[in-house]
């Protein structure tokens, strides 16, 4: 069992419940989160990438100069996006525009003095059950 997979399952059902709850900024990080950690999940599962190999490549790309400063969501991110890109250019470009847009606004939401409406909430839930949908579809996770 993947723990991974199965708190990305438990954050797209808290981001649904933080939504009717009226508690949309916390929504936001929930919906992000479940995308990114189904992300990590696929790596592994999927393009045999495992968890300690996704971490000393990480650790690589941090030593290297070109890479100085590189995050652990870039990273998966930008790993799982080149691994995408040659089994689905158009899955490639869906997840590159909802991942980007759901991380921009969970960033915003976390550490931005803003409010968060319902709207918004619910665009990040949208963006992070497409998302997860096409991982599961694609990558049969």
């Amino acid at each position: 069992m993947s723990y991974l997979k199965q708190k990305s399952d438990q954050n797209i059902i808290a981001a649904e419940f933080l939504i009717k709850e009226g508690l949309h900024a916390p929504s936001v990080h929930c919906s992000y989160y479940s995308s990114f950690q189904l992300t990590k999940h696929t790596l592994n599962s999927f393009f045999g990438i495992d968890y300690e190999g996704q971490k000393n490549e990480l650790n690589e790309l941090k030593q290297s100069k070109a890479s100085k400063g590189i995050g652990s969501h870039e990273y998966i991110i930008n790993r799982f996006s080149g691994q995408l890109r040659d089994l689905s250019k158009k899955e490639y470009s869906l997840f590159n525009r909802n991942i980007k847009e759901l991380k921009a606004f969970r960033n915003k939401s976390d550490y931005l003095n803003i409010e968060v409406t319902s709207k918004q909430s619910e665009r990040a839930y949208r963006l992070s059950k497409e998302i997860v949908g096409m991982l599961k579809t694609n990558c049969h996770v």
